[in-house]
């Protein structure tokens, strides 16, 4: 920097001349401003450039749709064929109904306390019309004297037919709202109750014969069979 008036040479930063003494502080200030706008500017730093896009690997190819075999013909269409077998239709739990078995009857189906049941329900049966009560010169039925024994000879019926049933087939073509126990064990009561009412309730002036002794008898025996076991079973029950 040079002095205005002397041009001797001065700092930039002084205030005034050395070798003339001129007030140099408006000179300094314009050359600090001069040199401020002569600097180029800060280089502002550049942004990283941008990575390369990511080449993802091409779509991968789906194989082919299965090609599924034309659907069969039914047996109408095919010329000659059989006619169509109709599907067996589900029952009402979802499963499909059994198959038709024809009728066999064989005592081998039955067990020990069926054949019981079954043998001890046909002598009620048949003893419900044998003489009960002896008068003098005379004899009567058990269901002519006790008409309410016909619920006796009913409950016995039912456990033939019952009993029959199971041993025609292997499992019964249709379904019971019953099981097998309990229903035993309710006929063979109903069997029993009746028979022991009238058996205590004696007309006046007659005896008991040969038909009640064995009416009581087979009821009791046909009851006592499957009862025994149930009480048993729930005595031994968990509780």
């Amino acid at each position: 920097m040079w002095c205005p008036q002397c041009q001797a040479p001065v700092r930039s930063d002084a205030d005034f001349c050395t070798n003339c003494g001129a007030p140099l502080a408006g000179q300094a200030a314009s050359a600090r401003s001069g040199q401020a706008t002569q600097q180029p500017p800060a280089q502002q730093p550049t942004q990283a450039p941008f990575p390369p896009q990511a080449q993802f690997p091409p779509q991968a190819q789906f194989p082919p749709q299965a090609q599924f075999p034309p659907q069969a013909q039914s047996p109408q269409q095919v010329p000659g064929g059989r006619p169509p077998q109709p599907f067996p239709r589900p029952d009402v739990q979802g499963q499909a109904p059994r198959a038709a078995v024809p009728f066999q009857f064989s005592l081998k189906r039955l067990g020990t306390t069926d054949l019981v049941i079954g043998g001890a329900s046909i002598v009620v049966l048949i003893s419900l019309f044998l003489p009960w009560y002896g008068y003098p010169g005379e004899s009567t039925s058990g269901v002519s004297d006790h008409g309410y024994l016909g619920l006796s000879m009913l409950a016995s019926l039912a456990l033939i037919a019952y009993l029959t049933l199971r041993a025609g087939w292997d499992e019964l073509p249709f379904r019971l709202p019953v099981a097998r126990a309990p229903l035993l064990l309710v006929g063979t009561g109903v069997q029993l109750f009746f028979v022991v009412i009238a058996f205590l309730l004696k007309p006046v002036f007659s005896s008991w014969q040969f038909g009640a002794y064995l009416s009581l008898l087979a009821a009791a025996v046909a009851c006592a069979v499957i009862a025994v076991p149930a009480v048993r079973s729930i005595r031994g029950a968990p509780r």
